[in-house]
């Protein structure tokens, strides 16, 4: 047996490419709206494609499967309760595919989500009775299991049940050797504290998984509905746009505009996106733009809190960003992309165009401010939890995310008295800045290296709380007879 992981770190995404070694056949589970390296990774492994699996209908990225599917004419499989509206091959509980000497037989599993599906993958020459492996997509993660709440509290008490029994009458009878594949990892916001270790085994998680200790389904219940993270404002995008089969990510070569042009577009409905570090943005941008820094969590955020709709103008650290940024904007739907700033801010500047700045001041400047300027405020928008772990004392709490800009004016904050904001680095703070610039704060201030500066400069802070973990690591070694990609 071949198999190859691929991962999109921020969305936590986890795909494979499985194959035959009898027959050179091959396919792939879950796969990205991007499917080049697939289809490379297919040749490079001497594989022809027969199908496209997918677990779910995802709801944190646009699938790669039907587009995959159509470039390689494979056959694409998902659950005849998927609702998809194109052609496809729906199977139910028990059907099987054969590739060579693999047999990969169909668990429904509903749970994270209605019409869930596992892939138990039999490799016959060794067994016919335990599985290899077994793709768990959003139900059994490692260390945690899927959120059954994306599609709303209400559904989501009626699934968590329903993930109870798929957990213990389908995933964890398949053998405690038996290694788990799922589709999200370390970064999704599909499931609470998931490990950061991308694979696992049943037997593991049995030992380890918080979850897996609740042996009835009621505390079960309790504890997967309780303490998840707020769920992305393009979620709730992702699953119909998935029903209807997005198109494969194109591949459109840069599009530089000149000054002129981004300022005229800007002004007649576009949105400006800034994809610049901190310090970079703070010193000088267009206005009204969005900064989110590119690095992994560039689509997350940007999906949150970027609108969908409108053309995107993209303002690039370096013009070799475009097709960086482009590619993780695609995974979650941002098509209308009109081009990115040519010569960037520095052409911007040379032209004479309208500038905003943002402060960046450091946590001993923020300490001597709250000391001496009784008219400073401090905004935490970090997570409720980092937030309970210990804050600067006095600051107001509002976790960044798509309700940020509305309730301001519910935390008290005065758009015109100066604003410090603070988050655990300096990352989300910068975000934070730019939303509160569009809506009209005077003097935004950004701290530089967040809380953890903070922390190692030993200045006061209030109401810290111990926590625990709870999180399960397992190995990620591959086990004797898996062929894995050098």
């Amino acid at each position: 047996m071949y198999l190859e992981p691929f991962f999109v770190e921020g969305l936590g995404h986890q795909s494979y490419l499985v194959g035959s070694d009898q027959t050179h056949e091959g396919f792939v589970v879950d796969p990205r709206r991007d499917t080049g390296a697939y289809l490379a990774a297919a040749g490079t492994a001497g594989l022809r494609l027969r199908f496209v699996l997918e677990t779910h209908v995802h709801n944190d990225f646009l699938s790669g499967a039907r587009g995959l599917a159509e470039l390689s004419g494979a056959e694409h499989v998902a659950s005849a309760e998927a609702g998809l509206q194109f052609p496809f091959r729906g199977v139910r509980d028990a059907d099987t595919l054969r590739l060579g000497e693999l047999l990969v037989r169909v668990l429904r599993t509903p749970g994270h989500t209605p019409e869930h599906l596992s892939f138990a993958v039999y490799d016959t020459i060794r067994s016919t009775e335990v599985p290899l492996l077994v793709f768990t997509g959003g139900d059994l993660l490692v260390g945690s299991v899927g959120r059954p709440d994306l599609l709303g509290r209400e559904l989501g008490e009626q699934l968590a049940p329903q993930l109870f029994e798929s957990l213990h009458q389908k995933l964890l009878p398949l053998g405690d050797g038996t290694i788990v594949l799922p589709a999200h990892g370390g970064g999704s916001l599909c499931g609470r504290g998931i490990a950061q270790t991308r694979q696992s085994t049943i037997g593991y998680e049995k030992l380890t998984n918080p979850f897996l200790r609740h042996a009835d389904r009621d505390t079960f219940v309790r504890a997967v509905l309780q303490g998840d993270p707020s769920i992305p404002a393009y979620y709730a995008r992702m699953r119909p746009a998935n029903q209807q089969g997005p198109a494969a990510a194109r591949t459109a070569g840069p599009r530089p505009l000149p000054a002129e042009e981004v300022q005229h577009l800007a002004g007649h409905g576009a949105v400006v996106l800034d994809t610049r570090q901190n310090l970079a943005f703070g010193g000088g941008h267009v206005p009204g733009a969005y900064n989110v820094p590119l690095g992994p969590m560039l689509a997350t955020w940007t999906g949150w809190l970027v609108p969908h709709d409108v053309p995107l103008l993209l303002v690039l650290e370096r013009a070799d960003d475009w097709a960086t940024v482009t590619t993780a904007l695609q995974r979650i739907g941002y098509d209308s992309i009109a081009g990115y700033l040519e010569g960037g801010m520095a052409a911007w500047t040379e032209r004479g165009l309208p500038v905003e700045r943002i402060a960046e001041l450091s946590v001993h400047d923020l300490e001597h401010r709250r000391a001496t300027d009784s008219i400073l405020q401090v905004l935490d928008v970090r997570t409720d939890d980092e937030w309970a772990s210990g804050h600067i004392p006095g600051a107001r709490h509002l976790p960044l995310g798509s309700e940020l800009p509305a309730q301001l004016a519910v935390v008290g904050l005065d758009p015109r008295q100066p604003v410090a904001v603070v988050c655990g680095s300096g990352y989300r703070s910068s975000i934070a800045t730019s939303l509160l610039q569009q809506r009209g704060f005077q003097s935004v201030l950004n701290t530089l290296g967040g809380m953890a500066a903070w922390r190692l400069a030993g200045l006061p802070m209030e109401q810290p709380v111990a926590r625990e973990s709870g999180r399960a690591e397992a190995s990620g070694a591959a086990p004797a007879g898996l062929r894995t990609a050098a």
